[in-house]
């Protein structure tokens, strides 16, 4: 062997424990499988377009921390919608009471991250919301807080009245034509994100509406002034409940 050819050698094997830690790194990469329930919950309310899922995770070879979560709907016409996780509901045991026997006790988390790990498979009650419709939202609402400060420091402002001053009455019409569901079938791809590299697996999942679906979805648009109404004025003694119709899809795995 000439001495040229062992520094070869010896280049190459001081370079193996790297390369077999990135070979390593590789074949542990976590793996987080996606489980949901048998169908999802579909709405329409003065908070706009709602998609609901029970969502669990299987992970595989290290705990993962998940920084956001959202679902990339898309419907068979071609119109795609993105909902962002607003909420997060999940049960941490039971709690017996002497008149209700035992009940499941639910906590709220926050949407700012949750950690995933090997050893438990969660399940947990996630609220998503179209991002698109908060951003335009928040514009209305935020002309409609003007005014209504600007009353108030006239010592004009009544909710009754303003329930019918031109700022409500556009956030009203901008809500009632925001109302997205159409007849026909959805692709739900649900996306997630962490600081780590991941494989992330069954994470696509198909429902369908029909036609009683988008009727009954419809009705809560004459529900969005009374819920207006309640949320400035409160809820008068013989005021009818606020009642908003969902929908429950069977999710197809695909």
């Amino acid at each position: 062997m000439k001495f040229i050819d062992g520094i070869a050698i010896l280049g190459a094997l001081a370079w193996a424990p790297h390369l077999i830690t990135l070979i390593k790194n590789h074949f542990t990469k976590p793996k987080v499988r996606i489980i949901t329930s048998r169908s999802a919950e579909l709405g329409f309310t003065s908070m706009g377009p709602i998609l609901n899922l029970h969502l669990a995770f299987s992970v595989e070879y290290k705990d993962i921390v998940v920084s956001d979560l959202k679902i990339r709907l898309k419907h068979e016409s071609g119109e795609e919608r993105v909902f962002e996780w607003q909420g997060i509901k999940q049960n941490v045991g039971k709690m017996t009471t002497p008149d209700a026997g035992s009940m499941p006790f639910e906590k709220e988390q926050s949407v700012l991250a949750i950690k995933l790990n090997q050893t438990q498979i969660e399940e947990r009650f996630i609220r998503f919301q179209d991002v698109a419709f908060i951003a335009s939202k928040k514009e209305y609402e935020n002309t409609a807080v003007k005014k209504i400060a600007y009353l108030k420091a006239e010592n004009k402002y009544n909710a009754e009245d303003f329930l019918r001053e031109q700022e409500m009455t556009e956030l009203y019409n901008f809500n009632k034509h925001s109302f997205p569901w159409k007849e026909g079938e959805y692709t739900a791809s649900i996306e997630v994100q962490s600081p780590e590299k991941f494989i992330l697996a069954d994470n696509i999942r198909n429902f369908s509406l029909s036609p009683v679906d988008i009727e009954e979805l419809s009705k809560n648009r004459d529900v969005l002034e009374a819920d207006y109404k309640r949320l400035l004025v409160g809820q008068k003694e013989g005021d009818p409940d606020i009642v908003w119709q969902w929908r429950s899809p069977a999710l197809v795995k695909t």
